[in-house]
């Protein structure tokens, strides 16, 4: 990146701060300085052209591999540093690292440990930024690599992780990219740091997105652009609000960046189930540019730095896997491709060998392309775009003739022998070496030569060859033709001064002061006046710079004052006009120095003495009283002077006045020696005093005299009872014409004095009540008694209340107490007033439950109070080990109208009692209830339930590939798909076919007597017997068989009963089959709707339906199938018995 210096003014509508007003700068988020193609955009050169159509990347790159750092682990991400000397990398392994970006020689590194995800250089190239997976971020220095602040938090939750860091332009922000570590985790944010000191700015969350991929500032540090899930969002950084966001991605947004101009913005797409997409966005219309379609996830992406050309790093499969393309930014054409190796085209399914471009960074002079590479060949990589870039015949690295160019970018140089960084060929070859075979740093009068001081002069041509600040001395006076000093804090004096000042006048160097006039002096006179050094105080010099030279010129008579140089009447006063110490009399001796300096003073108070051009105070500033040290000013002209410690002080300096008694000379306008300024009747002769400050005088003989002199609220007492007219405290009276009242606390209009007209009764309560007894009390309710006794003072029905419950007494009207003798709160069922002992609001004798307060009712008569609660706990699934069930916590009755069911553990709506009406056959499994077959299996088969009865009209005790159906050879797998249903050691494959480790699959063998396909151990039909062998039986068998015919007819007779009670049981089991096929058609027929509203791409109303959209799998998941599968094919096969 580059970073430019633009010295303009900042209209108050110039987003990019470039001088360049908003309404004519073509490039809104970028500073530039062009003018000829387009105005206020990048021009790196300052030609006027901006760089886009000034560009220095080549159109035909050729990029070729150069550097080549392979290793056994992911590299995740580069970044070139902004002059682009170096490059820094992170990788899996912890490790922070800084090549040389031209020879890819590791120059540091540091393991911060973990696994990086992310680095960035900052634009001004004083830190690099990484992002960790233990959600960390870390800024180091980049010249050392230590640690700025340590460990940044980018934890905001479970399962999160930092995926990215950006850091800004200027290197005062960073912007963390935080999304899931999975499908699961919780939701992230775009952490922005303050890199002064590592705090929080913002957590920004626009679109309430909850993943967060990528982050790049714009050029001009104003805006933030930022990679989700299937969005991407622009961010104003001032306000942090969201400026833009944009929908169009299909999936995640792994990678974003903005062109060197904030003309265009680059968007890499991860892979969406059917492909990926890269965008480019024009800035500020926000619109698409043109995509591209590619076989892959894109992984990173950066532009030339000249902003022509965009290159996107691809994933690992198919067409576009492990390869970088680059494109044209104008056209969208493709200019060059980067390919990694590429074992079987990337199509050998998910186990492919290719290669992921996590980090791609373009460097600034545009020849080098640096590149992080994982998965496979994984490594550090720098590309070159050309091995002979500037056409002089030498490759830059040696490639096979042991030739490589010392200097690749400049075509008329090739060799340095003496390795001094300046090419053996001389001038007018570029910077030919002077001393070819003798290393030098020279660079101003030649190239190449011994420089001892290193001041880029020669030592043979540098006059003071081992002083680096010194080279020439025009004047020949021993000093350096350049000059350096140091600046004193708040004198502003040139301290430490070495070299010359005035490089052409031999006999001056110093200029202290800086005015551009030397410290040596010429006149020998001035050694005895200029201040000496006090030794007393040898830590400060006192003394006056410079030395006497009689032949000196261009002499400074005031060397420690920058505003004064020269002094014609040798008053020791400048002659320079307006400036804060001038002669005010230049050719005239003198010591004045308040009015004007170094004029007359005749009595030498500091002010001089008037002349005709300078007149006497007011009409001018001279002194008004020449001759009287103490008084010099008089403002008013009265003949008074303005100093208040001189002799005959004016008291009112600024105003003529004849006062005489409070204040001398000051403005009386009534005559009576009071000055207007201390009379507060300043046109009343007859008052001037008004002590309280009311309006009214204190004297009682002259005008509107005041009755309380001291007490500002009061002045008259028309009833003469000591209290004001005025009604207000403390001394008011609120009845001016009555002297027995005064007081009215209340405000009811009644007398506080109880033995004056009209006594109020309750002085401290407002009341208009007139009955003697009670006159001025209050009755809020009118109902005839006062407040004071009244238990209800608002309530015009209710006056008392024994029990003190607050109920009043009245039973007559609604709000009556039901219980007047007893304490209660209780008012429900239209009872107030009575005993509520469990404080439900209802009374004792209508509760159902008087001592818990959370029942009253009970509807169903079940001991279970019909107010039903619960708080959700958990418990350890004693089944699916270490899974944890949620059930209900309760109270009350979960089916208040049902009297055989109250609770609900589950909350399923069916209950737990196993003998009352619709019972739950999984009281703790909210997704089942009922089993028809009884085999312990529900039939409850939608989506998330648990463990579904796939055949839940039949007995079954299978679990492998489906829950509850009939498993003969109980080996868990459904005889359905059980290739040997009576085979326990057979339950895969398919009959006569080679199994996984290719063994035909084949069912043991078993005797089968009557030949119906069913063994004999499971065949009911089977009776033992021989078929082969005569019966030979003699007449003792022949009774027992007599004996066995008698039993099993009577077992047949049996076996007729049993065999009618299996018929009805087979009629019920059959209704019941014909209920559930008519639910299952009614289930297909929605499918084949479902199925229908997909295939049209109407997905909306097949989610209406009930139909779930499938997931596309991420990356990271093939990645662990792919992982899953190699250890399953790792795992040796086992032998078949029946083949020993």
């Amino acid at each position: 990146m580059l970073s430019m210096s633009l010295a303009m003014s900042v209209s108050a509508a110039d987003i990019d701060s470039d001088g360049v007003d908003d309404s004519v700068d073509d490039c809104l988020y970028a500073a530039g300085n062009s003018t000829t193609d387009r105005t206020g955009c990048p021009d790196r050169d300052g030609d006027g052209t901006s760089d886009f159509n000034d560009g220095w990347t080549s159109s035909n790159p050729n990029f070729g591999k150069d550097v080549a750092v392979t290793q056994n682990y992911d590299f995740t991400g580069v970044d070139h540093s902004p002059d682009g000397e170096f490059i820094a990398s992170s990788d899996e392994n912890g490790y922070l690292r800084i090549w040389n970006a031209s020879t890819g020689t590791n120059i540091q590194s540091v393991n911060v440990g973990g696994e990086l995800s992310s680095v960035s250089w900052s634009g001004d190239g004083a830190y690099i930024g990484i992002t960790k997976n233990d959600d960390t971020a870390n800024v180091y220095y980049s010249n050392n690599l230590s640690s700025v602040h340590g460990s940044i938090s980018a934890d905001v939750g479970g399962g999160d992780y930092p995926y990215d860091i950006d850091i800004s332009h200027d290197g005062t922000m960073a912007a963390i990219s935080i999304g899931r570590s999975g499908n699961g985790g919780t939701n992230g944010v775009v952490r922005v740091i303050n890199m002064s000191d590592g705090s929080v700015i913002q957590n920004l969350n626009p679109g309430g997105e909850d993943r967060f991929f990528s982050a790049e500032f714009s050029p001009s540090d104003t805006h933030l652009l930022i990679g989700s899930n299937n969005d991407f969002y622009v961010v104003e950084t001032t306000t942090w609000s969201t400026v833009r966001s944009e929908s169009s991605p299909n999936g995640a947004v792994n990678a974003v960046d903005w062109s060197p101009d904030g003309k265009h913005m680059a968007i890499c797409e991860g892979w969406d189930g059917g492909g990926a997409t890269i965008r480019l966005y024009g800035a500020g219309s926000w619109t698409q540019q043109w995509s591209k379609g590619i076989s892959t996830s894109c992984l990173s992406t950066d532009f030339s730095p000249d902003g022509r050309q965009v290159i996107f790093g691809m994933g690992w499969y198919q067409g576009d896997g492990a390869t970088s393309r680059i494109y044209e930014v104008s056209t969208g054409n493709g200019v060059d491709d980067i390919a990694q190796p590429r074992p079987g085209n990337c199509n050998s399914g998910n186990g492919n060998n290719c290669g992921t471009s996590n980090g791609l960074s373009w460097s600034p002079d545009g020849t080098r392309i640096a590149q992080a590479f994982g998965r496979n060949d994984e490594g550090f990589y720098i590309w070159f775009a050309d091995l002979d870039p500037d056409n002089d015949g030498w490759n830059t690295s040696d490639q096979g003739d042991g030739r490589s160019d010392a200097f690749p970018d400049e075509g008329t140089q090739w060799n340095d022998t003496d390795n001094d960084g300046y090419g053996d060929n001389p001038l007018p070859a570029y910077q030919g070496d002077a001393c070819p075979n003798t290393y030098g740093t020279s660079y101003q009068d030649r190239f190449g030569c011994p420089d001892g001081d290193a001041d880029g002069y020669s030592n043979d041509g540098d006059a003071f060859p081992n002083d680096h600040y010194q080279w020439a001395d025009s004047d020949s006076d021993g000093h350096g033709d350049n000059y350096y000093y140091d600046v004193q804090q708040f004198t502003e004096l040139h301290i430490n001064q070495r070299g010359d000042a005035f490089p052409m006048n031999p006999t001056q160097w110093n200029d202290t002061d800086g005015d551009g006039w030397g410290d040596n002096y010429d006149n020998a006179s001035w050694t005895s006046i200029r201040p000496a050094d006090d030794l007393s105080t040898p830590d400060v010099d006192e003394s006056w710079p410079g030395i006497y030279d009689s032949a000196a010129t261009q002499v400074d008579k005031f060397p420690l004052f920058r505003y004064q140089w020269a002094d014609s009447d040798g008053d020791w006063i400048g002659d320079e006009p307006n400036t804060p110490l001038s002669d005010g009399c230049p050719n005239t001796w003198g010591d004045s120095t308040e009015d004007r300096v170094g004029c007359a003073d005749n009595d030498g108070d500091g002010w001089s003495n008037p002349t005709p051009d300078w007149l006497a105070h007011p009409e001018g500033d001279a002194d008004a009283f020449p001759d009287d040290p103490t008084q010099w000013r008089d403002s008013d002209g009265d003949g008074f002077g303005d100093n208040t410690s001189g002799n005959s002080p004016d008291e009112c300096p600024g105003e003529y006045g004849t006062s005489s008694i409070d204040r001398v000379g000051c403005p009386d306008a009534d005559g009576d020696g009071w000055s207007n300024a201390g009379d507060p009747f300043p046109t009343d002769g007859t008052q001037w005093e008004d002590r309280d400050n009311d309006g009214y005088g204190d004297n009682p003989l002259g005008n509107n005299p005041d009755v309380f002199p001291d007490d500002s609220s009061q002045w008259a007492d028309t009833d003469g009872d000591g209290y004001g007219d005025r009604p207000v405290q403390p001394n008011g009276d609120f009845f001016p014409n009555d002297p027995t009242q005064w007081s009215d606390f209340d405000n009811d209009g009644f007398g506080d004095n109880p033995d004056g007209n009209n006594g109020d009764q309750c002085p401290e309560l407002y009341g208009q009540s007139t009955i003697p007894a009670a006159r001025g009390c209050p009755d809020t309710d009118n109902d005839g008694v006062v407040d004071p006794f009244d238990a209800f003072p608002e309530d015009f029905y209710q006056q008392t209340d024994n029990d003190g419950d607050g109920w009043g007494d009245n039973q007559a009207v609604p709000n009556g107490d039901e219980c007047p003798d007893e304490f209660g709160t209780s008012t429900n069922n239209s009872r107030q007033g009575c005993p509520d002992a469990d404080n439900d609001s209802w009374a004792d004798v209508d509760d159902e439950f008087p001592d818990d307060p959370k029942q009253w009712e009970d509807t169903d008569l079940d001991g279970f109070g019909d107010n039903y609660g619960w708080v959700n706990t958990t418990i350890a699934d004693e089944v699916d080990i270490g899974n944890i069930i949620t059930i209900r916590d309760q109270w009350g009755d979960a089916f208040p109208l049902d009297p055989s069911q109250w609770s609900d553990t589950d909350g399923d709506g069916f209950g737990d009692n196993n003998t009352g009406r619709l019972p739950d056959a999984f009281p703790i499994r909210a997704s089942q209830w009922a089993d028809t077959d009884g085999d312990g299996y529900g039939d409850n088969s939608k989506l998330g339930s648990w463990q579904p009865d796939e055949c839940e009209l039949k007995y079954g005790e299978s679990y492998v590939d489906f829950y509850g159906c009939p498993d003969t050879d109980e080996d868990g797998v459904s005889d359905q798909t059980d290739p040997c249903p009576y085979d326990a050691s057979i339950s895969s494959g398919v009959l006569g076919q080679p199994d996984a480790e290719g063994n035909i699959v084949k069912c043991a063998k078993f005797d089968d007597a009557d030949n119906d396909g069913i063994p004999n151990a499971y065949d009911s039909d089977y009776i033992a017997g021989s078929e082969d062998e005569a019966w030979n039986l003699d007449a003792e068998l022949m009774i027992l068989i007599g004996l066995l015919v008698f039993l099993l007819a009577i077992i047949s007779v049996a076996m007729i009963a049993k065999q009618a009670g299996r018929r009805r049981a087979a009629y019920g089991r059959a209704e019941e089959m014909k209920v559930a096929a008519m639910f299952q058609e009614e289930e297909a027929r929605k499918q084949e709707w479902i199925d229908y509203y997909v295939a049209q791409g109407d997905t909306a109303k097949a989610m209406e339906l009930g139909w779930t959209p499938p997931a596309a799998v991420p990356q990271w998941q093939q990645h662990q199938m792919q992982e899953q599968q190699a250890q399953q094919e790792a795992v040796p096969t086992m032998f078949s018995l029946d083949d020993v």
